[in-house]
């Protein structure tokens, strides 16, 4: 006989015997009710009855539906740019280069790509959230933020934020 045939009969037995298990009720000598499965002085055999029961709900069998192998649902919560706020002068004496800054929440899944966008064309793209722009053109920049999977679709995307870029002109001599 197999270890594991030996352990199922005994598990068996074991539970066929708790269910015949008989209950005796006695005192002590303060009053206390004392139950026992074996017989004491003064102890009586007390009838356990069953308790009523509901049977387990089964629940009706479904079409088999192929299971999915796609990812499960995931969706970033925030993404926004930090730095710079909108509508904000980037003055002459920084020759048009400012730091895009942004935070997104959960951070980027490993398939996923960030964008920078300036008027809707890509600037810079990465799996960071800051980027450096070196000598914008003077004018107004409008920068956004957006994640793009794989295939290029858009998943989220931040505010737009408006800058105003300042340089100096050939045509203004006074630097003004």
């Amino acid at each position: 006989m197999t270890k594991k045939t030996l352990m199922s009969l005994i598990l068996l037995l074991t539970a066929c015997t708790s269910l015949a298990t008989e209950v005796y009720i006695s005192r002590d000598a303060n009053g206390n009710v004392i139950f026992s499965d074996k017989p004491g002085k003064n102890s009586e055999k007390h009838a356990v009855k069953e308790l009523p029961s509901i049977p387990a709900y089964v629940a009706p069998p479904t079409a088999h539906q192929p299971a999915k192998v796609n990812e499960p649902s995931f969706n970033y919560t925030s993404l926004t740019i930090i730095t710079p706020t909108n509508g904000q002068d980037i003055p002459t004496g920084f020759a048009g280069n400012v730091e895009v800054s942004g935070v997104l929440s959960p951070a980027l899944r490993e398939a996923d790509t960030l964008y920078l966008l300036d008027n809707g064309e890509v600037l810079r793209q990465g799996r960071q959230t800051a980027f450096q722009l070196t000598n914008l053109s003077r004018g107004e920049h409008a920068l956004q933020l957006v994640v793009r999977d794989k295939a290029g679709n858009t998943i989220t995307s931040s505010n737009v934020v408006t800058i105003y870029v300042q340089r100096a002109s050939v045509l203004n001599r006074s630097g003004r």
